[in-house]
């Protein structure tokens, strides 16, 4: 008996220091990333504060000097393609019309028969929209989105396109707008039923011309063009303000986004995967294409792009330069790439040798992890602006054989790029 109270007295002196023990491991397991390659749809966690809305201002704080710490540092996943991250965010209120309403009384809930033309009828009528929990088969003169509206679409919603033999389409078509929120869509193109083979330019959502546009938690795939395109009206009218956040493209013939003009932009984790069957087949590009065309006030958060069929991000501002000088301002923070075909990030700005306008500014990329570029080559700059800077902090090269380059390495390897383009490198 004095010898089982002696074992008890001793077991529970030792429980504070067995308690201490057991939480520090579990907070270590909670703050250890791991930053190996995820299958396809594989999501953890990102940045969003309770509301959902985007912070910017704390992912500016991931610029790391220790290079041994950068490796454990933030990563960007690839959402989940089957399930909307944030469900719970939706515009519905006790003004929303549902448009199942709108359709025929015997309509189909399985994609099958186009009923283009009374959703349409539904969009031009009222203002806050929710679409039904089954898909809808919509023809190739998309829906027109009208300024101050809001569309939700709800878990198992989904836009199909017929199959169509048009070079060019928007399946949501947002065209001089100003003041539109769309959460959660699922939309699916025509690409493996497309009826021609020309044109390259059908997009799954459009947005030009069009200012205060917030787009949550979209998922794009297999449109004939790009996934989601922002860009201008007659050549000179430029989108403005706008934010992504939450997108999953995958598949998508040209681009996963294409952004030809905008004067503030938020992409916040974006994945933009699996792009291949006409060029440029890059995740995320930039890509002006006239003198009236801005890049300003852009900032990239939390990317991950993979198995492009050329590039991760893009930055080709060269059509920008015609009578006027210009400047661009695009901070990309996080960015992942796996396995794209010929690079991770490439910028590119050399103008007709009469144009004598010049290009300034900064593509700052903080944080990068560039894995298993098929080349080995992840940076690619080729530009005679010399006052137009690329400035890459704090990244990481993991060649195809799966070792991760040495500081030392990384930085022999990128600053080669030195001799065609203004860049710093910071460790």
């Amino acid at each position: 008996m004095l010898q089982s109270f002696r074992s008890r007295v001793i077991v529970l002196g030792f429980l504070p220091f067995i308690l201490s023990f057991c939480n520090s491991e579990t907070s270590s397991g909670k703050n250890s990333v791991n930053r190996e390659p995820l299958e396809e749809g594989v999501k953890a966690d990102l940045n969003v504060d309770s509301t959902g809305s985007p912070a910017p201002k704390e992912a500016e704080k991931v610029v790391l000097t220790d290079p041994e710490r950068t490796s454990k540092k933030l990563t960007a996943q690839a959402p989940d393609p089957e399930v909307n991250k944030s469900p719970e965010l939706d515009g519905i209120n006790s003004s929303s019309h549902y448009i199942i309403k709108d359709l025929p009384a015997e309509h189909v809930k399985d994609g099958s028969v186009d009923y283009t033309f009374y959703i349409q009828m539904a969009l031009d009528r009222h203002d806050n929209l929710v679409f039904p929990n089954f898909p809808l088969l919509v023809n190739d003169t998309g829906l027109r989105i009208k300024s101050d509206q809001t569309l939700t679409f709800l878990k198992g919603s989904e836009i199909r396109l017929k199959a169509s033999a048009e070079k060019s389409y928007a399946i949501l078509d947002l065209k001089s707008v100003n003041n539109v929120t769309i959460y959660n869509p699922v939309i699916k193109g025509d690409r493996y039923v497309h009826q021609g083979t020309s044109g390259e330019w059908g997009m799954g959502i459009s947005i030009k011309g069009s200012t205060n546009i917030k787009i949550y938690s979209p998922k794009i795939t297999d449109c004939w063009g790009d996934g989601i395109y922002i860009g201008q009206i007659q050549n000179k009218i430029n989108s403005k303000d706008i934010l992504i956040k939450d997108a999953y493209l995958s598949k998508n013939r040209r681009d996963g986004i294409s952004v030809i003009s905008v004067d503030g932009l938020l992409l916040e984790n974006i994945y933009a995967g699996y792009t291949d069957g006409t060029k440029p087949m890059t995740g995320i590009n930039f890509e002006p294409n006239n003198g009236e065309c801005e890049l300003k006030n852009i900032r990239v958060i939390n990317p991950r792009t993979e198995f492009n069929g050329s590039r991760g991000i893009q930055v080709a501002p060269r059509h920008m330069l015609a009578s006027n000088n210009k400047v661009t301002d695009i901070t990309i923070i996080n960015h992942i790439d796996i396995g794209s075909i010929d690079n991770a990030f490439k910028l590119s700005c050399i103008p007709k040798d009469d144009i004598k306008a010049k290009m300034s500014g900064q593509v700052k990329i903080i944080n990068p992890s560039w894995r298993k570029t098929a080349n080995n080559v992840p940076l690619n700059l080729s530009t005679n602006q010399r006052d137009y800077l690329v400035t890459i902090s704090s990244p990481e090269v993991i060649n195809t054989s799966g070792y991760t380059l040495t500081y030392p390495e990384t930085y022999s390897l990128l600053i080669k790029q030195l001799a065609r383009a203004p860049l710093k490198v910071i460790k």
